[in-house]
Parts: structure tokens; sequence; C-alpha cells
């Protein structure tokens, strides 16, 4: 049964797989094939590779003008990633809500959306979704005109990019669009012999037409503005021609905020109303059909403010009727929008919130299985574990071993005549004092009043000294043990052992050799400190 359930999941991760193949080739998806992967792979089967499909249905949402169906996908991706073995991927997750909301011109929200992303990446090392969030984040910088902060993104997130050493088409174009935003970020700061150099490596990186095609706007883009500053602006005319020819083979143009923002900054800039009005023209429907009420207004505005000249009374008034009813509706829109991201946001943190605590639960009930409960030191079932492996370890690199065994004397005497608080009290002293003479070193109770220290590269000095000082703390402690033999307060004896472990030995025998050491130690006379000498039967 173990054997099918491991062969159905491994089925599960292939179709996930695939789809993820399929969008690092730039293969794109139907929805019929992620309909299908999601009926395949249901949250009921696998939450976690459930979750990882529905980012991808969130991608093609995303792809196809669907925002609201975008953030419908991203929600139920992020319940179902946390908490899995798949929630490295919430980082991707978290990336496209931020780019949603940029695309919604909502940056505060983006820039929150993107550094929660950022925080997955670093929890999983992601250099890759990394430095494409950092990305984005430049590109929201650049919006609101904080360029330098831009390029520092950009230069990090490019040096990420070609350590990565990535050649898929997905990250190829990701990288030339990176680049080509790079660069005009550069340009606005005159930092013109840094964006020649992005111009070298746009020519580098031009080799094949596939990727090419799938980042002319953005390149040319950068272009334009790059002979602009050298003078040529013929050249730069050429290149803003070429980046309409890209916008009018497109079909969807919301991917594309970035570089369209950056044509027309500077169509605006250059302010030749042909130059605008081709612009606008390419722009406009595309914008119209994605219903993207935000650029359309945008470019309307343009068009008013830029093209009036070459427009009738009639046409003029058109457009402005035009804009002022798209800006009811907009704005109408807009805070639908802004009210469903924040409701959004509010499931995504509860999401999260639910998940820290599951969490917190795991690692108190891994903390209860491997640590006494009253005095918080490791537990016998712990040491097992530990002695075995740090065993092993010395005797491979020939360190030395130390292990101390200890425990309370009279400790029944203490009990019967205070009682078990008073017992517990100064089970609890030997602990914390162990805890301070022994910062470093492995420190575990083995049951009842005994306890057990173990040091790996420690010398016999180092442990008899520090065996010394713990029985002068308990000492200090001043507990009252009035029917001790050995003083009128608590009191321990220690046995311990220090060598280099050698073959045949095992762990066993160094414990026999600390404890027989103890037990002889306080057969002649208890509260003091012996070491195991010579070869004998242990050691």
């Amino acid at each position: 049964m173990d054997i099918d359930m491991s062969a159905t999941r491994q089925q599960m991760l292939e179709t996930a797989e695939r789809l993820n193949q399929q969008m690092a080739d730039g293969i794109p998806f139907t929805w019929e094939t992620l309909e299908q992967a999601l009926n395949t792979v249901t949250e009921q089967d696998d939450k976690g590779i459930h979750g990882w499909i529905c980012y991808f249905a969130a991608f093609y949402q995303l792809t196809t003008g669907n925002q609201e169906g975008c953030l419908h996908y991203l929600d139920e991706s992020v319940r179902c990633l946390l908490g899995t073995d798949q929630e490295h991927h919430v980082a991707r997750v978290y990336n496209m809500i931020g780019i949603v909301a940029h695309m919604q011109n909502n940056l505060s929200l983006a820039m929150e959306q993107y550094d929660k992303a950022l925080d997955y990446t670093e929890k999983y090392d992601d250099k890759m979704v990394h430095s494409i969030v950092l990305s984005n984040m430049s590109d929201a910088y650049y919006l609101i005109g904080a360029y330098e902060r831009a390029v520092q993104c950009h230069a990090e997130c490019i040096r990420e990019f070609e350590q990565a050493d990535d050649n898929s088409t997905y990250s190829r174009i990701n990288f030339r669009k990176m680049l080509a935003e790079y660069g005009c970020c550069l340009l606005h700061l005159h930092m013109d012999d840094e964006a020649e150099k992005v111009l070298c490596k746009l020519e580098e990186t031009g080799q094949s037409e596939e990727v090419i095609r799938e980042t002319r706007l953005g390149v040319n883009v950068f272009l334009a503005h790059l002979a602009e500053r050298n003078g040529d602006r013929k050249k730069a005319e050429e290149h803003v021609r070429t980046a309409v020819m890209a916008l009018e083979d497109m079909t969807q143009v919301s991917s594309e905020y970035d570089s369209i923002q950056n044509l027309l900054q500077y169509v605006e800039k250059i302010g030749k109303p042909e130059q605008i009005e081709e612009v606008l023209n390419c722009l406009e429907p595309k914008a119209a059909i994605e219903q993207n009420k935000s650029l359309l207004l945008q470019l309307l505005s343009l068009r008013m403010r830029y093209c009036s000249s070459r427009m009738t009374p009639e046409e003029f008034k058109q457009s402005a009727d035009t804009f002022f009813h798209l800006k009811d509706s907009w704005e109408l829109t807009e805070n639908s929008q802004v009210m469903y991201m924040m409701e959004l946001r509010k499931r995504l943190q509860a999401a999260e919130e639910e998940q820290k605590e599951q969490e917190r639960k795991r690692n108190r009930l891994l903390y209860q299985a491997d640590h006494d409960e009253l005095t918080g030191l490791y537990n016998k079932r712990s040491l097992n574990r530990y002695l075995e492996d740090v065993f092993e370890d010395c005797l491979l690199n020939e360190k030395e071993l130390g292990i101390l065994f200890l425990d309370i004397d009279h400790f029944k005497q203490l009990n019967d005549r205070y009682g078990h608080g008073r017992g517990d009290e100064g089970i609890c002293a030997v602990a914390d004092t162990l805890k301070k003479c022994f910062p470093e070193d492995y420190v575990a109770r083995y049951g009842g009043d005994e306890f057990l220290v173990v040091m790996t590269g420690r010398d016999r000095e180092y442990a008899e000294e520090h065996a010394r000082q713990l029985c002068m703390g308990i000492r200090e402690c001043e507990i009252p043990n009035e029917d001790s033999s050995v003083e009128p307060w608590l009191t321990i004896s220690v046995g311990g052992v220090c060598a280099i472990p050698k073959e045949p030995n095992r762990v066993w025998d160094f414990l026999s050799a600390a404890d027989k050491t103890l037990y002889d130690q306080k057969n002649e006379q208890k509260g003091k400190v012996r070491f195991y000498v010579g070869e004998g039967q242990y050691l």
C-alpha cells in the first residue's frame, strides 16, 4: 500500500513538474490542461502539490488579463502550500500577488507582498526567485522615481541571475527584460557609461529568436532612451517604431506594464504628437479588450493633453466624456479591487498565523520528545541517539570523548525528610548549575537524580576542573539536606572518564567506566570527583 501511495504521489509531482517546465520553456498553457491537472491532483490527494498547480492556474489567469481569477487561485495556492513540503513555492505566489497589486498601481501593497516573497526566498535559499522579486521591487521603485533604490535592486538581482546560470527560456526572457529596465534607471541617474555596459550585455544575450521576440518591447524602449541621450533622434524614433510593432504583435499587454510605462514616459518627454498618437492608437484597443481601466485613463489623458490639436472639437469632447465616464467607473472598480486585496491580505495573514501556530505546536512536541520536562535538559531518549553519533565521530577523527556520570548524595533521605517538592528543587538546582558549568557541552538528565555530561574535544584537565566547579556550585546553592552523611546541604558525587576511543571500544564501554567510577567514589567518599584511570575491562 505504501508503494502504491508513493507511486501515486510521484505521478502528481511529475504533473506539477511538467507544468513548471512548460512555464520555464515559455510554452503557453491552455485552460484545459490546467483544469485537468487541478482535477487530477485535488487538495484531498495532496494539498501541497495542488497548491503548486493552483499557482500555474493563477499565472494563466494573469496572462489572459483576468486579475480577479488570478487572485482567486493565488489565495488557494498560499492556503494549500503553507506547512507542506511544497511551501518553498509560496515565494512565487506572493511575488505574483505583488505583481497584480503593482498592475493596479497599488505600489504600497505590492511592496508588502514582495517583502513577504523575499522572506520565503531567504528561508528556502531560492536565489532565482529572489532575483525575480528584486527585479519587480526595482520596477516599483522606478515608477515612483526612486531611481537609486531601483538601480541597487537591479544590480543585485542581475548578479544573482548571472551566478545562477539558468539557461531556460523563461529565465533568459526575464533577464533581458531586467537588463532593459536597469538600463533605463541608469540613464535617469545619468550613469551613461554603465548604461552602455547594459547594451553590451543585451547584445551578448540576444542569441535566441524567441528570447529576442519576447523582449523586443522593453529592449527597444531602453535603446530609444539611450539613442536620445546620445543625440541620435532618428535612431531613437526607429526604436520607438520597433517597440510599437512589438506592441501590435501582443495579444495581452498588461504583463508588460513597466515597459509600457517607460515607452509612454519617453514619448511624453519628446512631445511629438504624431509619435504619441501612434503609440496610443496601438495601445488603446488592447487596453480596452483587457478592460485595463487604469491604463486606458492614462492613455486618454495623454491623448487629450498632447493630441488635442489633431482632434476636432467633437472628437475632443467625446474623448473628455469617455475619460470622465471611465474615471467614475474606474474609481468604483478600484475601490472594489482594494477591498478584495485587503480581504485577500487578511486571509493570507490568517493562513500564515495558523501555519505558524501549527509549527510552534510541532516544535513544542519535538522539544518535549527530546527534553526532560522538569529540568529542560536533554532526556535519556535523546542522549542515546547523541552518544552513538558522537562516539563514531570521536573514533573516526581521534578526538577525546569525556563523560561525567553524577547523582545527588542521599537523595532518598532528602525526599523523605523534606518531601518531593524539595527533591525537585534539588534536581533543578543541579540542572541549572550544570548548564552554567558546561554551557557548550551536552548535558542530560539520565533519570531520577542521575545526570550525564558528554564532552568532545576536551582534555581531562578541562573535564576535572569543570567537574570540581560543578560540585562547588551545588554546595553554594545551600539546599538543606540534614540527613546527609556528607554535609548538611545538597551535594553530588561525580564519576568521569576522558579518552580517545579506539577499536574495539564502544560507547557503552565509556558509560560503564564512568558509572563504575561514580560507584567506587560513592562507596569510598561521597561529594567528590573521581576519574577512571588505566585500561581495565572498560577501556
